[in-house]
């Protein structure tokens, strides 16, 4: 039900404060270089993102933490920009890895993990050997994903099983959500440097 509306005559005597901007610490997406690639609304991706962070919480305390391989699909397949991500003093190997059961949406320039039973996911896995370094993850990744537990697949052969991976939170069949691919190669040359604080790559 709406309120009642004040009549003119006195309505502008009120000192109505203005709109306050809603707090996050969802960082802005970085800005797209002329003609690099389709723009994206940063209110639009705000917007999602700020909903996301209100209505997805989870309390990461529930459990105590564990060391566990985490299995990358987006930037942090990138070995410097993990490493910037998370201060470590030398760039971690990582393995080059897949999992079953998930597909990639994207969410703007970002990919998210949703459900898929007959989908497939390429990226890497790296192990998490402190509650610090998951943390720092989480904040990373914001609370428009969520954590799950995946068997990841390593191209050099062999399985492990109770791995970790960030997947999208939300509604999988969301209207936020586009179909598409992550393109490391274009992410590395437009937007690792706002992350881990390099020039681009001209070539």
């Amino acid at each position: 039900m709406c309120a009642n509306i004040p009549s003119q005559s006195w309505a502008t005597d009120l000192a109505i404060p203005p709109l306050s901007k809603p707090k996050s610490s969802i960082p802005r997406p970085p800005t797209f270089p002329p003609n690099a690639l389709r723009s994206i609304s940063n209110s639009a991706f705000l917007r999602v993102m700020t909903a996301a962070n209100a209505s997805n919480k989870r309390d990461y305390t529930e459990s105590p933490f564990r060391p566990c391989h985490l299995f990358f699909y987006g930037s942090l397949m990138d070995p410097e920009v993990l490493q910037d991500v998370l201060g470590l003093p030398e760039i971690p190997a990582v393995k080059r890895a897949s999992i079953t059961g998930f597909s990639v949406k994207m969410l703007g320039i970002y990919p998210v993990l949703v459900p898929d039973k007959d989908g497939k996911v390429s990226g890497t896995l790296w192990e998490v050997t402190s509650e610090a370094q998951f943390l720092r993850l989480v904040e990373y990744e914001t609370s428009a994903y969520t954590w799950c537990e995946c068997d990841v697949e390593l191209n050099d052969g062999g399985t492990l099983h109770n791995c970790r991976t960030f997947c999208w939170a939300g509604d999988p069949d969301s209207e936020d959500l586009e179909d598409g691919s992550f393109d490391l190669e274009r992410y590395q040359k437009y937007f690792k440097s706002s992350v881990a604080g390099r020039r681009p790559s001209t070539e």
